[in-house]
């Protein structure tokens, strides 16, 4: 690496004679030196450098994934619940499903393994389209409301009803909860099961109405879908993208042979439990939720555009993040800190990077901008006498949206 310039904003006159502590505004990228390439190859796609380990806790906060409800009822209104009763059911399901998540399960695949059980951090909440709504809708369609997963009047994978109902489709995940066909319309083999189906941004459970049972019962199920949209896969049958999720028999609960003695308790998979999520699955959840352009970050409240001014991250050591990040407080790089980024990170609108005298930024094919439509206070340089804070970049980084 070339030895670091001195940013040509400081008062050079100013710095062999006075002790005070003075400071210069980074706002334009030309300003910073340039310094040698070295960016390594794998920087920012690893799926394991989003998950929310206990190290990098601080960088986190719970992500709020927006959802809404539509139960489909046949006109005269009798397969499905009441308004009433329906409100009540989807309101304990979507705790019960957030407390599960939140609880996440060590996993039980591999035998004896070790692999870490973390917070998943995100949630659903309730999302209204308007101030007069409540984010729960009813249906009554004849045409439209009953669920076939096979047979005649297989309707599983079509977009019809979706099409006609969803409400704000592009920002919100629409829930639908459908009654299986009537009785005269199945074959002797159909059977009324819980299941559900994901198709983009909407989602199809059926199975709930006819089983009678508490909402809970659908939690896991719920998860499930909702885990295919932020990008997950099933884990038994080819390469989900995670390490740490081996392939099984997929049986749904233990016998006392094989290949069904030691069973999965991964979400991704259909299984009795359905509890456990691993650091990767976790990681690529994370990733798309960092991904400008993604399908899933637009389902995301935009928390990061509220600035924090109550609190600040603080670099004292030696740190390099090599994963997209949302950050919405100041960052201070204190003296004897070094921060290198190598990837995009959103800064929110008043937020600042601070370099304190003795500690080192570094801009590794970076962006930092603000992703909200609003414009962020800038990279602060502080030196007293002899000893600067020190700011360089490799070809290709970028700042944006700076005051």
């Amino acid at each position: 690496m070339k030895i670091h310039l001195l940013i040509f904003l400081f008062a050079i006159s100013n710095l062999a004679c006075s002790k005070k502590i003075s400071t210069s505004l980074i706002s334009d990228i030309r300003d910073i030196p340039l310094i040698d390439n070295y960016q390594e190859s794998y920087v920012c796609d690893d799926a394991l450098l989003y998950a929310p380990y206990a190290h990098v806790a601080e960088l986190f906060y719970e992500q709020i994934v927006r959802v809404n409800v539509h139960f489909l009822n046949s006109e005269e209104r009798s397969h499905n619940y009441t308004e009433v009763d329906g409100t009540r059911l989807i309101k304990e399901l979507l705790h019960n499903a957030n407390d599960r998540l939140v609880k996440n399960f060590k996993m039980n695949l591999p035998v004896d393994n070790d692999t870490p059980a973390l917070d998943p951090m995100y949630q659903y909440e309730l999302w209204r389209a308007d101030d007069d709504e409540d984010g729960i809708y009813f249906h009554y369609d004849d045409e439209l409301c009953f669920f076939a997963n096979k047979g005649k009047y297989r309707n599983n994978y079509t977009n019809d009803v979706i099409d006609k109902y969803a409400i704000g489709i592009d920002t919100i995940i629409n829930i639908f909860i459908m009654p299986h066909i009537p009785k005269k319309m199945r074959s002797k083999k159909y059977k009324t099961s819980r299941t559900g189906v994901a198709l983009g941004h909407g989602l199809k459970i059926a199975g709930l109405y006819e089983s009678g049972k508490e909402s809970w019962e659908f939690a896991t199920l719920l998860n499930h879908e909702i885990g295919h949209i932020l990008g997950l896969h099933h884990t038994w049958r080819s390469n989900d993208g995670c390490d740490d999720t081996p392939r099984h028999a997929n049986c749904w609960g233990p016998t006392d042979k094989k290949p069904c003695i030691n069973i999965s308790n991964n979400l991704m998979d259909y299984n009795n439990s359905q509890m456990a999520i691993t650091p990767c699955q976790i990681g690529r959840i994370h990733k798309k939720f960092n991904e400008l352009g993604s399908d899933q970050r637009p389902l995301l409240v935009k928390q990061w555009c509220n600035f924090d001014d109550l609190s600040v991250i603080k670099i004292g050591e030696d740190e390099h993040w090599k994963s997209a990040r949302d950050i919405n407080r100041d960052i201070h790089i204190l003296k004897g800190g070094r921060l290198t980024l190598s990837c995009r990170m959103h800064m929110a609108a008043g937020s600042k990077i601070v370099v304190e005298p003795g500690g080192e930024l570094i801009l590794d094919h970076a962006l930092i901008h603000n992703d909200c439509g609003d414009q962020w206070s800038g990279i602060e340089v502080f030196y007293r006498g002899k000893e600067i804070g020190l700011v360089s970049r490799t070809e290709g980084s970028e700042i944006r949206d700076i005051k």
